[in-house]
């Protein structure tokens, strides 16, 4: 996914952004992020698709949401079907 929005025009991404909680411990990571913009941008395969990891997840996007982030999730189908999709939508984030 680095690739594609690196290939579409867009600033390189960091890889495996550490998101920090007000204590300074790292609390989640992130895929791929705008750390400066607090923009994250995460793929979502096909172990997301439990109960325990769904429970994760929405608590992971809420803290995140409520920290002022702005995140952006993408499947299998939007990185190799629609690629573009993604370029789009992350480039629509940033000034």
């Amino acid at each position: 996914m680095r690739l594609v929005l690196i290939d579409g025009g867009l600033p390189v991404p960091e890889s495996q952004v550490w998101v920090l909680d007000g204590e300074g411990i790292r609390r989640f990571r992130l895929d791929l992020g705008y750390r400066e913009r607090q923009i994250g941008i995460e793929y979502d395969g096909l172990s997301h698709l439990n109960r325990d990891r769904l429970r994760y997840d929405r608590d992971r996007a809420n803290w995140l949401a409520a920290e002022g982030w702005t995140m952006r999730y993408f499947t299998d189908r939007d990185l190799y079907r629609r690629p573009a999709h993604i370029v789009a939508t992350i480039r629509a984030l940033l000034p």
